[in-house]
């Protein structure tokens, strides 16, 4: 659709006077910046095969926003709905529109108190939310990754390797307490604002899961690419210090903490699966599989070394 057209559609969904709009992001989505006369605003158009996760982040968000959390506050359409139909030759999307928020990214590592206070706060008013959110288990953190390689006709030695170390993994990860997910807490879904507010963006993947699964996300300052035995103790140090903030308002038992460095290996068999679904079976090779492979192995026995000196 035009971008002449989605203006035309805001003006008749909206009880603002939209003067222009330019393509900012794609992606899963379209977003877009638009202006009024008086204000900045930011606008997702989605396509439907993600309708139905954008709409429960929507619920999330308008929880959030009740209880005075800073989140990104959802315009409403003159006849109190939280998006529009966008009708693009036959295909039904939607427009979701916000307040735009003026700030930068952080860098990783940097705030980590702070960031465990908000992240606490999100935690414990989301333990109100009651609606359903989609369930993710094994077959998303763990066994998608394994599919995935079969299907690519990878080293049969190399997969039954990631297996046994998935299944490890998931013996360790499904003890967890469950509960709200957001499911991509890392520092680019974070926007400091000039008075030094930090806003969690991008509640897309919303899901019922493992809580402290964000609190790895967030905390991990491994290099995903290539092995670096700092990695593990920079991770600590954020860890430690997000939890000063974090348990205000949360707490942990001493399983969830120590789980946090599995819940790091975890995380390469959830997050290679996810960009390999997105852009497809050829968009890594053997060799990268192998380096992914190689630093888990590293990973694994640098874990069980330094928790033996512990």
């Amino acid at each position: 659709m035009e971008e002449k057209e989605i203006l035309v559609l805001l003006n008749h969904s909206y009880d603002i006077e939209f003067k222009s709009l330019s393509l900012f992001r794609k992606g899963g989505c379209h977003s877009y910046i638009v202006l009024s006369s008086r204000k900045k605003y930011f606008m997702k158009v989605i396509s439907k095969a993600f309708m139905e996760t954008a709409k429960q982040s929507l619920n999330v968000l308008m929880h959030l926003e009740k209880s005075g959390f800073p989140s990104p506050k959802i315009i409403l359409t003159v006849i109190g709905l939280p998006y529009f139909d966008v009708i693009d030759n036959d295909d039904v999307k939607s427009g979701i529109l916000f307040e735009f928020i003026e700030g930068e990214e952080i860098d990783q590592g940097e705030g980590a108190e702070k960031i465990g206070v908000l992240v606490g706060q999100m935690h414990s008013i989301m333990k109100s939310f009651k609606e359903d959110l989609p369930v993710k288990g094994k077959e998303f953190f763990i066994d998608r990754y394994i599919d995935i390689l079969k299907k690519k006709n990878y080293d049969p030695i190399k997969i039954e390797t990631f297996r046994e170390y998935g299944d490890y993994l998931w013996e360790r990860a499904e003890k967890l307490p469950k509960g709200f997910c957001h499911g991509d807490l890392h520092y680019g879904n974070l926007l400091k604002t000039i008075s030094g507010d930090i806003f969690i963006l991008d509640f897309d993947t919303s899901c019922y899961a493992f809580s402290v699964y964000d609190v790895m996300m967030i905390c991990n300052s491994t290099d995903y690419f290539t092995f670096d035995e700092n990695g593990y103790h920079k991770s600590t140090s954020t860890y430690e210090s997000f939890l000063k903030g974090y348990t205000k308002y949360c707490s942990l038992t001493d399983y969830e903490i120590e789980v946090f460095y599995d819940l790091i290996a975890m995380y390469h068999y959830q997050l290679q699966a996810t960009i390999i679904e997105i852009n497809g079976l050829d968009c890594v090779n053997d060799k990268f599989i192998d380096n992914q492979l190689d630093w888990l192995l590293k990973w694994r026995k640098q874990c069980k070394l330094l928790s033996k000196q512990n």
